[in-house]
């Protein structure tokens, strides 16, 4: 097993080092040429797809489609929108039957959204997952000037998808010594140990969720020592404010986002324009909808859809993932012709309610707060409908009264008034996989 495991990282290795520069361009290439690309993994996906998975096999024959109706990205709207709950109590049900299941990688969601996910990794999804990763590599080279042999210190829980999908393959074995030098430093660490930790292995690069790099770099600026600084932040997972981001930036640090999930490849990443997310669209395709399922267009936000169009696994096609995200009509100057979506806008569990029950979009109160220099992080807790709670980190020497007022009455004047009462904190609360949310139910806690 052992030998085998090796040869397959050789192997690994060796088709990585002929297709990453392939890779690196492939962001630039025509649009045209993107969407053929595209076009040949949904083929490929849907005729696994219908022969292999009892999901489509029943789903094909009762509304009577075929592999021949699926021609383009859009045409995966046909097919009925799996929801979580769905894939949760009956995770075998997507699972491709080509293989037995002892061949695939189990891996679990965090549930920090409730109960966790089971989803199966096929093998081969993991080299076209490291591919993905090299279409940041030009960008990553530019702003840290190292193009090999990068340093980067990754901050996880112990025991995450990630940590354990990187101990399960062998990822800090397999680029050692080639591309990236990679440590992971454990996310419930001490902070005082973690900053000594990234102080002494001075990487390049610093990962992790947004909300442990928001406590660590709000943690040193407010320091009188000494600390040393990456040429990148990268982070994941949970949000990172455009407080800490401006923080980040004048601290000489460049804020990179990556767009992933348990269940997908990468679905998008930022270059150093920040216009938004280059969308790996022809991995991953993404429709944005509305609560009825129907497509919206460019520039409205709405619910993420995915399709895995790489995974022979776990097969999710029309898979709605949770999250609020909007496609962004005008391309980025950087030249690179893949899409962009804009960074993901919250849940849709993260919906507020106002007094009258009607939804209140995150998005309301976070354009209240992300204008407040003096604010750090926060956390909203709807304790009732029309009444939420804002737990605010605050700044150094901020006028804490005049920031919970001003919170309040710009809050009160919304077109369906929240009641929010602000208290101050110097931490946030975390779900058991060290995730941050930023907008929880009282009575549920979720």
């Amino acid at each position: 097993m052992k030998q085998r495991s090796r040869a397959r990282r050789l192997v690994w290795t060796a088709r990585l080092t002929v297709a990453a520069p392939f890779e690196e361009r492939f962001p630039f290439r025509s649009t045209e040429a993107i969407e053929r690309a595209q076009r040949r993994r949904l083929r490929e996906s849907v005729d696994h797809a219908f022969v292999h998975v009892p999901y489509y096999r029943e789903t094909g024959k009762r509304l009577g489609l075929g592999p021949g109706d699926f021609q383009a990205a859009g045409d995966l709207g046909k097919l009925p929108l799996i929801e979580r709950d769905r894939l949760q109590a009956d995770p075998q049900y997507f699972v491709s039957e080509a293989e037995p299941l002892d061949n695939h990688l189990e891996l679990q969601t965090g549930g920090s959204t409730g109960e966790p996910i089971t989803f199966f990794r096929h093998r081969s999804s993991l080299y076209e997952r490291m591919l993905t990763f090299q279409r940041s590599e030009p960008v990553n080279a530019k702003l840290t000037g190292r193009r090999w042999r990068r340093r980067i210190a990754m901050i996880a829980p112990a025991s995450s998808s990630t940590t354990d999908l990187n101990r399960k393959v062998g990822r800090q074995r397999f680029w050692k010594g080639v591309r990236t030098v990679v440590i992971t430093i454990p996310l419930f660490d001490p902070l005082p140990e973690i900053e000594a930790q990234i102080d002494a292995f001075r990487p390049d690069v610093v990962s992790g969720y947004g909300s442990a790099i928001e406590a660590i770099y709000n943690d040193l600026a407010t320091s009188d020592r000494e600390f040393h600084r990456p040429s990148v932040a990268v982070y994941a997972a949970d949000s990172l404010s455009d407080q800490v981001r401006r923080l980040l930036t004048g601290l000489g640090i460049e804020v990179l986002s990556v767009y992933q999930a348990v269940e997908t490849p990468t679905i998008a990443w930022e270059c150093d324009r920040h216009s938004g997310l280059h969308h790996n669209l022809d991995v991953c395709p993404v429709r944005i909808v509305d609560d009825d399922g129907s497509e919206l267009p460019g520039g409205e936000s709405g619910r993420v859809v995915v399709s895995n169009l790489v995974n022979r696994a776990t097969m999710l096609l029309n898979y709605g993932l949770g999250d609020l995200a909007t496609k962004l009509p005008d391309p980025c100057p950087c030249g690179r012709t893949l899409p962009l979506l804009s960074h993901p806008q919250g849940r849709t569990s993260e919906w507020m309610l106002s007094r009258s029950g009607a939804p209140i979009h995150p998005q309301t109160m976070r354009s209240i707060l992300r204008n407040f220099d003096e604010i750090r992080r926060y956390q909203l807790i709807q304790e009732q409908p029309g009444k939420l709670r804002v737990v605010v980190v605050a700044a150094p020497g901020a006028d804490r009264a005049a920031v919970a007022e001003a919170i309040a009455a710009r809050a009160g004047e919304l077109g369906e008034p929240l009641d929010a009462r602000v208290e101050f904190s110097e931490t946030l609360s975390r779900a058991e996989s060290g995730k941050v949310r930023t907008i929880l139910r009282a009575e549920t806690g979720e």
